[in-house]
């Protein structure tokens, strides 16, 4: 069923590590962000290397902190957002800037 946003929500459930909180409801918003993202980024071999990533990062896990983001654990919604610099989440993941 790729790509569909309960295909992606289901990857990311299956391949994120277990510090990260799964997707328990899938909200109208979520899979309207999911189907946003997915439009921009149609490969499955995109979003299974953006897991992988968070499974190669201290920080995204929650297990390095750093000054300003002491609680930070990387979660589905965060990935389907910008950050202040307005690069999508995903995307700097998926670059590994994250990557120990």
């Amino acid at each position: 069923d790729w790509p569909s946003s309960n295909a992606l929500i289901d990857l990311y459930n299956k391949e994120s590590p277990d510090e990260c909180p799964a997707v328990a409801v899938r909200s109208p918003e979520r899979v309207q962000k999911a189907k946003k993202y997915l439009r921009m980024f149609p490969e499955r071999q995109f979003w299974e290397t953006v897991c992988a990533q968070i499974q190669n990062s201290s920080f995204l896990r929650g297990q390095r902190k750093k000054p300003g983001h002491e609680s930070f654990i990387a979660d589905f919604d965060w990935l389907l957002a910008k950050g202040k610099d307005g690069t999508e989440n995903c995307v700097k993941v998926h670059d590994g800037r994250y990557h120990d």
